[in-house]
């Protein structure tokens, strides 16, 4: 036994064996931020229709916040016959394309998803070539009055309807 002259108490001892209450929680914590990190990386397998759909569902509401923070009008044109689409500007009597913008710079579908114009804004007269992209189909207003529109990702397998509402909205629907 160690000799403790100036403790009138029990017996001490060197050291208690086992572990404190904070070695515990430090060690709950570390394996807590593991587990998060692990879920966090962790992504179902979802077809590529429905990560398609999400991607351009996200990208139409960013686009509407860009059109409202710019004060210009921010337009979708569907490029190479729907296997993929791009966001333009209107500056100067013109579209311009949004490539310096990360999330509204051309982007490219997987290949049996297809982007179909439902009900939009613009017609192409017969015999335009769109297949540049210059000219969007849909474009969100600045002052955040866009008209309704409607778009389709489809696949041999399936389509999911993305339709924009009056109020601004963006409601999706499974279909095929």
């Amino acid at each position: 036994m160690p000799d403790c002259p100036t403790y009138q108490g029990p017996p001490c001892r060197d050291r208690e064996a086992g572990l404190s209450l904070i070695e515990i929680l430090v060690g709950v914590s570390i394996l807590a931020i593991v587990a998060f990190a692990i879920s966090l990386s962790f992504q179902p397998n979802r077809p590529p229709l429905e990560r398609a759909a999400d991607r351009l569902a996200a990208r139409l509401q960013v686009a509407s916040e860009e059109a409202v923070i710019s004060g210009v009008p921010v337009g979708l044109s569907i490029r190479e016959f729907g296997g993929g689409y791009a966001f333009y500007r209107y500056v100067d009597q013109r579209w311009w394309p949004l490539s310096d913008h990360p999330a509204l710079r051309v982007r490219a579908l997987p290949d049996d998803v297809r982007l179909v114009a439902r009900e939009v804004m613009f017609i192409a007269e017969e015999g335009a070539d769109l297949t540049a992209g210059a000219t969007p189909v849909i474009w969100f207003d600045p002052a955040g009055l866009t008209e309704p529109f409607g778009l389709r990702l489809e696949t041999a397998n399936g389509a999911v309807d993305l339709d924009w509402q009056t109020t601004g909205g963006l409601s999706r629907r499974a279909g095929l």
